[in-house]
């Protein structure tokens, strides 16, 4: 998925769900940022205290495999459990089964979510609605380089959906699956998307369960706001204005507002010159950086990743005789 979802859609549901519009607003950042938060920083590098981030997501799908498997399983392809490999929506022609396939609303992936509501933080909360809803858009591919994922014979891309191109992330799109059965093999985005609305809309919503009727009216308010299927895979204007119309005290997303407000770049000393290289930037802590948002959320990114780390991937490579 991409911010169409991942911002937008979410913010709608965790507002529909209970949560307050500051709180709303950074569950739908934090899911966003998940996909943003691309570059590692060293925060007060000429100290001896220092503040490394850990990266949630990447565009260079040819890092070694143990730094993608830290990335990709544990923020965007969750595997299902055991239970969840029989699952009808991974029905191939070629029959195959792996431990680390994408079930869409599958056991891990709803207990990681489980798990962040219950901290009660809503980066936290954010970080694993995006691996929550990407379970629906990445279903049946794994975040791993192999054959498994492969829709063009002998492609060496065979990661994740690279070689579907960002087909499975687009939220009014159509295409086809071909590993798929014939049954299954044509694909329709909005149908999926529509699907993760209403799981996440149960899973997010405080107190007492929603009803049927609850669940209906927030599919209708979303998939109006979508439009039809032809209206184009671009954000549009005015999709982008629905989607607001839904939203109580809107707050727009800059990947880079969390930042500025708690990091600042330190000026080179001596300044560059042409004679001599520009030098690495050096970056330093705001005063309150504490209480920030971006450093909260990079909190929530360790936090998140040390548990889906040892609760799920390494016991599933374990099984599979793979060290990581």
């Amino acid at each position: 998925m991409d911010k169409e979802f991942h911002f937008f859609i979410t913010y709608i549901v965790a507002q529909k769900a209970g949560f307050g519009p500051e709180d709303s607003y950074r569950i739908a950042y934090s899911s966003q940022y998940t996909d943003d938060n691309t570059r590692k920083y060293t925060i007060n590098g000429e100290q001896t205290s220092e503040f490394e981030t850990f990266i949630s997501q990447t565009v260079d799908i040819t890092q070694p495999q143990e730094a993608l498997i830290r990335i990709y399983p544990a923020f965007h392809f969750m595997p299902g459990a055991g239970s969840d490999l029989f699952a009808d929506s991974a029905s191939r022609r070629d029959g195959k089964m792996h431990l680390l396939n994408t079930i869409p609303n599958g056991e891990n992936s709803r207990t990681v979510l489980q798990t962040a509501l219950d901290t009660g933080d809503p980066f936290r909360i954010g970080i694993a609605a995006h691996l929550y809803a990407d379970t629906f858009s990445h279903q049946n591919f794994l975040g791993y380089k192999d054959g498994f994922n492969s829709l063009i014979p002998l492609s060496p891309f065979n990661i994740g959906h690279a070689e579907a191109f960002h087909k499975p992330d687009y939220v009014a799109a159509v295409w086809h699956d071909t590993r798929l059965v014939l049954s299954k093999e044509r694909v329709d985005n909005k149908w999926r998307f529509l699907q993760a609305v209403a799981c996440l809309f149960r899973l997010l919503k405080k107190g007492s369960s929603p009803t049927q009727d609850e669940v209906d009216t927030l599919l209708n308010s979303v998939s109006n706001a979508i439009g039809r299927r032809d209206d184009g895979n671009e954000l549009s204007d005015e999709r982008i204005e629905r989607y607001k119309a839904l939203i109580q005290d809107f707050e727009d997303y800059d990947k880079y507002a969390w930042l500025d407000q708690a990091v600042a770049e330190k000026a080179p000393d001596p300044l560059p010159t042409p004679d001599y290289p520009q030098p690495a930037p050096t970056f330093i802590w705001i005063r309150g950086y504490e209480s920030s948002n971006w450093y909260q959320f990079q909190l929530a990114v360790k936090n998140h990743q040390g548990y889906v780390m040892d609760q799920i991937i390494k016991p599933l490579f374990a099984r599979m005789e793979v060290i990581i």
